[in-house]
């Protein structure tokens, strides 16, 4: 199995995670007036689109470093179109990183099958997880907290992956994805 990075796996996936970076700017905008009328539980629907940055990427080309690349592109690029979340994007987009990558390390080497998916998409939600208990406080939620991880989760494995199979599908469709691992 080669897992050498190619040329058109970084621009192919530079340019997913731009994308994706701007989709995160728009819901930026949105994400402040939403959890105040959802509050904080079912605001945490959101979370498996927040996961794509990294997951989608990985799930694509299925080698190392490449959830780290897409979640580093797409925070530099949510950052330059002006997001107020400053540095917690890249903290929150490594920390994904980290759980995706160990998700497709760890069970079957970058095989990219539903084990690695929600083994990587759960990691990647408890990293983050362990940052908002740390910065925002989300150890002091109590019992609620539970709620919060019950439904980061959900969103995570049946939200994240379910974007990051049909979006896989919908670019192979065009050709955009061949000769990348998701085809084999």
């Amino acid at each position: 199995m080669n897992l050498a990075w190619k040329t058109k796996e970084v621009v192919v996936i530079a340019m997913i995670a731009a994308v994706i970076g701007v989709l995160y700017t728009i819901m930026d905008y949105l994400y402040m007036p939403l959890s105040s009328l959802l509050g904080p539980v079912f605001m945490e629907l959101t979370f498996g689109i927040y996961l794509l940055s990294a997951a989608l990427p990985m799930f694509i080309a299925r080698k190392p470093g490449f959830a780290l690349f897409g979640a580093l592109v797409t925070a530099f690029v949510n950052l330059l179109l002006g997001s107020a979340y400053g540095i917690q994007l890249v903290l929150a987009g490594t920390l994904q990183a980290i759980g995706i990558e160990l998700g497709y390390l760890l069970p079957k080497k970058y095989s990219a099958n539903w084990l690695n998916l929600v083994v990587g998409s759960i990691l990647g939600a408890l990293c983050v997880l362990a940052r908002d208990c740390i910065v925002f406080g989300y150890a002091s939620l109590g019992t609620t907290l539970l709620a919060v991880v019950a439904v980061r989760l959900f969103s995570a494995v049946v939200i994240g992956n379910g974007l990051v199979m049909g979006i896989t599908k919908a670019l192979q469709k065009t050709g955009a994805l061949k000769g990348f691992r998701c085809n084999q």
